[in-house]
């Protein structure tokens, strides 16, 4: 069903369910109120009729009460016989009258009193519509208990206090059908008598039930009053509705249209907003929507393209799609940051790990002269990690009263420097680290303060890291390097492990350099014993034959002498 037809529809049956309801409890409530106006006006008569009663038996009850009082002042005085008040009640002037003027009330249309004695078998003293009950037993069972009607009035008394009212049903007088009767009945204790009145109520239900007919014909005719306004009403809602509903859904298909388009992925343009309604209110958000989709798109786009920086902006707080496009934004952005520290990572890894293997082939080929090994690191490492000056200083305490840090090799600008010169620990830069044995690093290098401080003449760079050579702690050489950016740190890390290597290859180079001097020192001092050992032969020799001529100038004089 078309929201056309449903709008109209839907609207007439709640509008006809509201006038139902609105009147059905409007009945209701009129009926409640009308029933309870009837209860209250059946309590309201009730207490009437019982007050009544109650008046009259009152009266009766007065009368015999003063005719009593009198029978007994009559009596002789000084007798002292117990009075029979049976007795008295038959033959007392007194009683016989008043019971004969009680005879003789009446109230209403079947209103009257009647005597009975309070004590079982209950006979009756006097009843003025039927006398010939009198002096007899009467039993009259009541339907709903089947209890004797004297016997009930004799326990309402006793209930009661002396008096009291009872209910129950009796034949009306001229019927013989059984009629709601209410009766009052009160004891006059001195003589055990029983005086009672009653009164039919069938008209009290009678006015109550011809006010119920009333109300019942009211209320059907506000039925049907109800129901043709209703009608009415139904009729000019849904007319009204067909006509109101049809300008709402023709808007409303409108932007059907344009979100089921959006729905097919298609690209679609905005509509003017002419309504000042909610529908404009719809369009206006569907052009906000149609807007923010084609953000969408371009800012995907963008990203797609690698643009991770383009700007985009959700179109509220609460704009879940628009806020998860950011948040893919920044996981992009992070991958492709944590990526490129990885690349990053991987990269100075690589790069360290090269350099390790550079220098160790560098350190595994065999120079006899440690100058040659000195240089062939220092240039090979200033390329390597970018700086522009360097140098190696090889530590010699071969007297230990006079130690010093000697230049072994030096580079600038891709150039080898022939320089001697001589540090004694302590002095500048590299005599510091050469006392410390920890590397030093400045990034701020003053103008001129490496030609002042450091050992690599009148260069100017920007940084300068000195690296020990150390060998199990002990000192070998200093390591300095210049350069007009900064080192990062996984270079300088990078030069302080390959400095170990560094330093036993200058360590073994040293102690193959003082092996090779020891021999050459060997080598002539084994020269020179030589040379001595030919020098003794030949003196020896040249004594032997000192003596023989020095014996045989000896022998000559002697024989000269003889002669």
């Amino acid at each position: 069903m078309k929201i056309k037809a449903k709008l109209p529809l839907f609207t007439s049956v709640t509008v006809l369910i509201s006038i139902v309801i609105i009147a059905s409890y409007s009945i209701l409530d009129f009926r409640k109120k009308t029933l309870d106006s009837i209860k209250s006006y059946k309590e309201e008569q009730t207490e009437i009729i019982k007050d009544q009663l109650k008046d009259y038996v009152n009266n009766a009850y007065a009368m015999i009460k003063q005719a009593h009082e009198l029978a007994l002042a009559s009596k002789a005085p000084g007798n002292k016989t117990t009075v029979d008040h049976t007795d008295l009640i038959r033959k007392s002037q007194y009683l016989i009258l008043t019971k004969e003027n009680i005879r003789t009330i009446r109230f209403g249309a079947n209103g009257y009193i009647w005597l009975n004695e309070f004590e079982k078998p209950y006979p009756v003293i006097m009843h003025p519509i039927k006398p010939e009950m009198e002096g007899t037993v009467q039993t009259f069972l009541i339907p709903a208990t089947g209890q004797n009607v004297y016997e009930a009035f004799a326990e309402t008394i006793r209930d009661g206090g002396g008096e009291g009212f009872l209910q129950y049903d009796f034949f009306k007088p001229g019927s013989d059908v059984r009629i709601p009767k209410l009766s009052f009945i009160k004891l006059y204790q001195p003589l055990g008598l029983v005086i009672g009145t009653g009164v039919y109520i069938d008209h009290i239900d009678q006015i109550v039930a011809r006010k119920t007919d009333e109300l019942n014909s009211q209320i059907n005719t506000i039925i049907t009053y109800i129901l043709l306004i209703g009608a009415v009403l139904v009729a000019i809602a849904t007319f009204s509705l067909y006509f109101l509903g049809k300008t709402i859904t023709d808007a409303i298909y409108q932007v059907r249209s344009q979100l089921f388009d959006m729905s097919q992925g298609r690209v679609i343009d905005k509509k003017p907003e002419t309504r000042k309604d909610e529908i404009g209110d719809m369009t206006a958000s569907l052009n906000d929507l149609i807007d923010g989709v084609n953000s969408y798109e371009q800012f995907a786009l963008t990203i797609g393209k690698g643009n991770l920086t383009a700007d985009f902006m959700p179109l509220s707080k609460e704009d879940n799609l628009g806020n998860s496009l950011l948040k893919m934004r920044e996981s992009l952005v992070n991958a492709k940051t944590e990526e490129e520290i990885r690349t990053r990572e991987n990269e100075k890894r690589n790069w360290a790990n090269e350099g390790y293997a550079k220098f160790s082939e560098l350190m595994r080929v065999t120079r006899e002269n440690i100058n040659e090994i000195a240089y062939a690191i220092i240039s090979n490492l200033v390329k390597y990690v970018d700086a522009i000056q360097g140098g190696i200083f090889i530590y010699n305490n071969d007297d230990p009263q006079n130690d010093y840090l000697e230049m072994a090799a030096s580079i600038a600008y891709d150039r080898r420097k022939y320089v001697e010169k001589i540090i004694k620990p302590g002095d500048g830069l590299v005599g510091t680290c050469s006392l410390e044995k920890k590397r030093i690093y400045l990034t701020h290098v003053p103008e001129n303060y490496i030609e002042i401080r450091s050992g690599l003449g009148t260069a100017s760079p920007h940084v300068v890291l000195i690296v020990p050579l150390l060998s199990e702690n002990n000192l070998i050489g200093i390591i300095e390097l210049a350069g007009f950016k900064e080192f990062e740190e996984y270079q300088i890390e990078f030069i302080e492990k390959v400095s170990e290597s560094i330093a036993a290859s200058l360590f073994s180079a040293k102690i193959n350099t003082q092996n090779i001097k020891l021999a050459a020192e060997y080598q002539d001092l084994k020269e020179e014993n030589a040379r001595l050992e030919k020098l003794l032969e030949a003196y020896s020799a040249n004594t032997e034959q000192i003596q023989e001529k020095s014996k045989a100038a000896q022998k000559g004089n002697s024989i000269l002498h003889l002669n």
